[in-house]
């Protein structure tokens, strides 16, 4: 008996043990992809403006909730600023996703629950590219606190739900919106299983969550409050949604195989476990019900902006739910049509975030070996473009270490991405407060001014243009204002002395007799 167990332990521990081998291999292939110019390099300027004292919101803006620039900040104290340091953690950080979602999903009530749905998880989470973005990074989070929620339903004690609402605490400091859908699951799940075994004092389980839940976020909103002026926080708190909205969103999109994945097949299976919720046991039902309203919640928080990574809360939270729906033990009235109904869903989710991420994963493997590694410092092995490189490498020979620089886009009447990777990649810094370019902030009059007003002040020495692919998404980012009033600041003061693919190098004109060759040209 002994025997048996010690062997059923081993060949457990061989099997995780060839999975880690191949989750390593595989997430390690795209380790150094190129970086995103704009929410990766949101992320590492933002965690180097910290590592300098700036606070969030006061001193440069963002939509983002602050804990992803400290995590970051003390990653480069103890690991070096480079992005190789912060792309392992990133990578570790998925992998514990997909490993506690493993863990998770375990033997529910002594259930197997299908494979499929889970090997679905590391590939489609290998392969979403968007490294460090919050809405990826705060998802630990929120599947940390469905499993202690999990344990709580299934009996473990009250503990288990405070301690959800702890590692919900602190998800919300890295997106709040997400963990406010995972909150509200939680509260509902208990409280509908307070309610229906009859328990006296119901309120206690969602209070107990609910605490936990404030303990960490109070002490660090009373000092957010008391650090940062009360008007930038109404404007990154309540206005930034409003204006994102306009400037981001995206209608549903119609039937295709990448909507079917982002939005369609997480919807069909959120709608059937809806249905079906009725002939789940009592002991089941809550917990059901808790992963049911996670995807739905988060489901419709990425109609927001409809695309893969917003969406990626929602596929995860689906799948888990899908793989539960899977292992149920099948009835002995069960037809055919039951058998070719788990088939068709299999493929069409092997399909979805099987094959298409795959395809996806060997086109970022095949962008690594054709770039060589950078020369850049603080990229290391990452791979960069090679006209980013040689603008960057340009900024480092002429721009002493210390002066500041103004990264921009060729014409600022519109408002899609920018370059905020460049400040860090050369290690020099910002002149304004706007890293974050978004239509309604940085291509309107108010925010032209307010960067046109830190260039002036400052006597910015270099200007770096970086010609954005214009947007044709039927929202704000593909709206030309109309002002110019940050082109014609550079126009008149600036004149282009190097370009370099997408870059063009500008330099302040220090006398009259200076060419006055950036005069004439027409942004692009």
């Amino acid at each position: 008996m002994w025997s048996s167990a010690r062997a059923g332990r081993r060949k457990a521990a061989i099997r995780a043990s060839v999975w880690l081998v191949l989750a390593i291999a595989y997430f390690g292939a795209v380790l150094l992809h190129q970086p995103g110019v704009y929410d990766e390099g949101l992320i590492v300027c933002g965690a180097e403006r910290v590592a300098h004292g700036q606070v969030p919101y006061r001193d440069f803006y963002t939509g983002y909730p602050p804990a992803q620039f400290y995590t970051i900040a003390a990653v480069f104290r103890a690991f070096g600023t480079t992005l190789l340091a912060e792309r392992v953690w990133d990578t570790l950080w998925r992998m514990a996703i997909v490993g506690l979602v493993c863990v998770l999903v375990g033997r529910p009530a002594g259930r197997r629950p299908h494979p499929l749905p889970l090997i679905c998880v590391g590939i489609f989470t290998g392969a979403a590219d968007f490294h460090l973005y919050p809405m990826i990074s705060g998802t630990l989070f929120g599947v940390g606190a469905l499993w202690c929620a999990t344990r709580y339903l299934y009996g473990h004690g009250i503990r288990w739900l405070w301690l959800s609402g702890l590692v919900a605490g602190a998800g919300v400091l890295y997106r709040h919106d997400l963990l406010f859908c995972v909150c509200a699951a939680v509260t509902i799940a208990v409280s509908y299983q307070a309610i229906a075994e009859r328990k006296g004092g119901w309120l206690r389980a969602p209070a107990v969550f609910l605490a936990g839940v404030l303990l960490i976020l109070a002490p660090l909103v009373l000092a957010v409050w008391s650090a940062v002026p009360h008007d930038v926080l109404r404007q990154a708190f309540f206005e930034f949604p409003m204006t994102n909205a306009a400037a981001r969103r995206l209608p549903l999109p119609v039937p295709s195989i990448p909507a079917l994945g982002d939005f369609y097949l997480p919807l069909a299976i959120v709608v059937v476990s809806a249905a079906s919720l009725r002939w789940t046991s009592a002991a089941q039902r809550p917990v059901m019900l808790l992963w049911l309203l996670s995807g739905g919640l988060t489901l419709g928080l990425a109609t927001q902006r409809l695309d893969t990574v917003h969406a990626y809360p929602a596929i995860l939270f689906s799948l888990v739910l899908l793989s539960w729906h899977l292992a149920e033990p099948e009835s002995r009235n069960q037809n055919i049509w039951s058998s070719v109904w788990r088939a068709a869903v299999l493929c069409v989710v092997l399909l979805c975030y099987g094959i298409v991420p795959l395809v996806l994963w060997r086109s970022e493997v095949a962008d690594v070996m054709r770039l060589p590694p950078s020369e850049i410092a603080r990229a290391g092995p990452v791979r960069l473009e090679p006209d980013q490189q040689e603008a960057i490498q340009y900024i480092q020979r002429h721009l002493p270490a210390g002066k500041p620089l103004y990264v921009g886009t060729a014409t600022h009447r519109r408002a899609y991405f920018n370059d905020a990777l460049f400040y860090f990649l050369a290690d020099r810094p910002q002149v304004t407060r706007f890293d974050m370019f978004l239509p309604g902030v940085t291509n309107v009059a108010g925010g032209q001014s307010a960067i046109a007003r830190d260039i002036e002040e400052k006597r910015v020495e270099y200007v770096v243009l970086f010609s954005a692919p214009l947007s044709h998404e039927p929202n704000g980012s593909s709206v030309d204002s109309g002002i110019t009033l940050l082109d014609d600041a550079i126009n008149k003061d600036y004149t282009e002395v190097a370009h370099f693919g997408r870059y063009a190098i500008c330099r302040r004109r220090n006398s009259q007799s200076e060419s006055p060759a950036l005069a004439g040209r027409t942004p692009r």
